[in-house]
């Protein structure tokens, strides 16, 4: 039933005896004493056997599996992680962040299209990965020179800042037919940089309005990177799909996200002492000083959401790379920050499965265990609920019906 192939390096870590394996097309998977937590927020079950077949979920039953399935001897099943926010531009970076466990993901911002074109690697089946719904770019005042070597119609802004609402839905359209999953919009500043300041707005509501026009349309959601309360409140108003950071939304903003069904997508492990960079130069002691000025608000704005019931979802704002500062963070981390925020750890699996499946509009084929939708799993062997820290090396991994990892060993 199962082909054993090569061993592979984690990013991260030292050799492990993790092996890649595959599960012929039309192939049929069974698990045996599954205790599964199906990402709807429901307890965990008791032991269960789970049916497979041609990628999709057939069965989750009390009957007993047949010989040749995988037992998982009473460990944990769970979806696929969601990593709503993540920065993958390579394929070495989407198999890591698959071995992770996360097993769909929303790439925002993708500097030379390298993430459309892993993307589609993975689409085609040459290389491992998530699934993945890329944004081609961030549509922002100043668009930088990634973006307009992959877009040299704009080049008039290379040297000029993108303003108006009719030029940034012209800068909308390219994306979109460029082959945009999703819209990722400037409403504030970035924070990664010591020279910008994340509470100066940058698109304007008109502007981020016009962007959202185009994108629904064409049945696309927008994100908007936001820090600053300002842009937090001119995207909230202007129907963005989702806030990314949010660092400082406001009291007064926070009730219109939840009337509006608004998103969040905090990436508070990011936003932690874990994303600073490790280096002593001026612009690194600058970052780490922003980041414990920024910590205190962004957990406490989650806080606030948590209590009013606005959909929050899991984001690394992670390359899953080598050599970076996010390189190192999992959704394992971002479950732990929410955690602290006041979140159960039910609350925040489901955060990481089915709100995150719901945010990106794939609810109906994944995110939650159920017949019918794709097998997108993950095993971990210690209780999840009395313990996060097992979710940071899954046992098992299956993606769309494959054993992508294994290490149940029998």
């Amino acid at each position: 039933m199962r082909d054993r192939l090569t061993a592979v390096r984690l990013a991260g870590c030292l050799f492990a005896s993790v092996v890649l394996a595959g599960t012929a097309s039309g192939a049929e998977l069974w698990l045996a004493n599954a205790r599964v937590i199906d990402g709807t927020g429901a307890a965990p079950s008791a032991a269960r056997s789970v049916h497979i077949r041609d990628g999709k979920l057939v069965a989750i039953s009390e009957h007993a599996a047949p010989a040749g399935a995988i037992d998982l001897h009473g460990s944990y099943l769970l979806p696929g992680f969601i990593d709503a926010h993540s920065h993958i531009e390579d394929p070495a970076s989407a198999e890591r962040a698959l071995l992770s466990g996360v097993t769909t993901t929303r790439v925002l911002g993708d500097a030379y299209l390298k993430g459309i074109a892993t993307r589609d690697l993975v689409r085609q089946g040459d290389t491992p990965g998530p699934e993945m719904l890329t944004s081609a770019g961030h549509v922002r005042p100043v668009l930088g020179e990634a973006f307009i070597l992959s877009f040299p119609q704009f080049g008039r802004y290379l040297h000029a800042p993108l303003t108006g609402a009719d030029q940034v839905a012209e800068v909308g359209r390219a994306v979109i037919a460029r082959g945009a999953d999703v819209i990722k919009v400037g409403a504030s500043e970035r924070a990664g940089l010591a020279q910008t300041d994340p509470r100066r707005p940058e698109l304007s509501f008109e502007e981020i309005s016009a962007v959202v026009r185009e994108a629904s349309a064409k049945g696309i959601f927008v994100a908007a990177h936001s820090h600053g309360a300002d842009g937090v409140n001119a995207a909230v108003r202007a129907g963005v799909r989702s806030i990314e950071h949010g660092t400082y939304a406001d009291e007064a903003t926070l009730p219109l996200m939840k009337q509006k069904g608004t998103f969040w997508v905090p990436t508070l492990a990011v936003m932690s002492p874990l994303g600073d960079p490790r280096g002593d130069s001026a612009e690194d002691i600058a970052l780490q000083l922003r980041t414990y000025h920024m910590m205190k608000p962004l957990r406490e704005g989650v806080r606030r959401a948590h209590a009013l019931g606005i959909p929050v979802a899991t984001g690394t704002d992670g390359t899953y790379g080598d050599g970076d500062a996010t390189a190192r963070i999992r959704i394992a981390h971002e479950i732990e920050e929410l955690v602290k925020s006041g979140y159960t750890p039910l609350e925040a699996i489901t955060a990481a499965t089915g709100t995150a499946a719901r945010l990106l509009g794939v609810d109906s084929r994944t995110g939650t265990i159920a017949p019918g939708k794709e097998a997108d799993l993950l095993v971990v062997d210690r209780n999840p609920l009395e313990d996060t820290t097992t979710l940071f090396e899954p046992m098992l991994v299956v993606n769309n019906g494959k054993v992508v990892l294994d290490r149940m060993y029998r």
